[in-house]
């Protein structure tokens, strides 16, 4: 019995023509590629000589960096729309239903506004907004993230006491994600909003910063480069007492911080 290479050439005369051109190493993928040259076999373009590469992965390599990214995009999704959360009185917040009671709040609702308008991946900016309770700072703060999502960013919200309680709960044997994946995916995420900074449970360790700051010097620190927004009901001096001078001096790096001043719109009106 003839081997099917030769049983091949008989029946194809044309593969006899097929010739060795080149040898290589691809910088690519690091095989060994032979390029070869063999005549076109029917249609139109029959016996024209063309070149083949034959060993070189590259391709099959991008289409698998190509289905990692777009799996770590779904993980990220996921761990977004579980992550990313607002309690009630937020679900419907956004730029159109903001009270703007005084010209200190027309003011904060300008700036968040125009925030949304020249948002660049290329320059990032932070804002800090700071003031007593039931003036709008979480509602302003949602309103950002909701306009960045809807212009296809990736943009959460989060508490941070909320936060770092879901960051415990990844200690857990039975969890789906790391302590390091969760951190991983805040870092990198388009725009991220802590709201409530501050109001976390800070308890002192016997020798250095608490859990919870050292975690939070973790998600801030991760954040530089990227914009990030805080929200908070302390003055600048209780804040920097609370999270630590450490942890303020990063929040403040290329912060614009915006005071909110006025009546709780919570309670206005409903004396007794």
């Amino acid at each position: 019995m003839q081997p099917l290479g030769t049983v091949l050439k008989e029946l194809i005369p044309e593969l006899t023509s097929v010739s060795e051109v080149e040898r290589y190493t691809c910088e690519g993928c690091g095989n060994q590629v032979v390029v070869i040259e063999a005549p076109i076999i029917g249609g139109p373009n029959k016996g024209k000589l063309t070149r083949q590469k034959r060993g070189c992965v590259c391709w099959e390599i991008e289409q698998a960096r190509i289905a990692r990214l777009e799996h770590r995009k779904l993980k990220i999704e996921y761990m977004i729309n579980r992550y990313s959360t607002v309690n009630p009185e937020l679900e419907n917040a956004c730029f159109e239903n903001y009270e703007r009671l005084s010209p200190n709040l027309e003011h904060a609702y300008s700036t968040a506004y125009k925030y949304v308008q020249v948002f660049s991946l290329d320059k990032p900016i932070n804002l800090l907004f700071s003031g007593m309770y039931g003036l709008g700072k979480s509602h302003l703060a949602y309103s950002v993230c909701k306009e960045l999502r809807e212009k296809g960013l990736v943009a959460v919200f989060i508490s941070v006491p909320k936060l770092l309680t879901i960051i415990k709960s990844t200690y857990s044997d039975d969890s789906d994600y790391t302590e390091a994946e969760l951190l991983d995916v805040l870092s990198k995420v388009d725009f991220l909003a802590l709201d409530d900074i501050g109001a976390e449970k800070v308890r002192k360790e016997e020798e250095g910063d608490s859990w919870a700051t050292e975690k939070l010097f973790e998600i801030i620190d991760g954040r530089s480069g990227r914009h990030t927004l805080y929200t908070t009901n302390l003055t600048s001096e209780d804040l920097r007492r609370k999270v630590g001078p450490r942890n303020f001096s990063r929040m403040m790096a290329n912060t614009k911080p915006l005071k909110f001043e006025g009546e709780d719109y919570r309670i206005k009106n409903k004396r007794f």
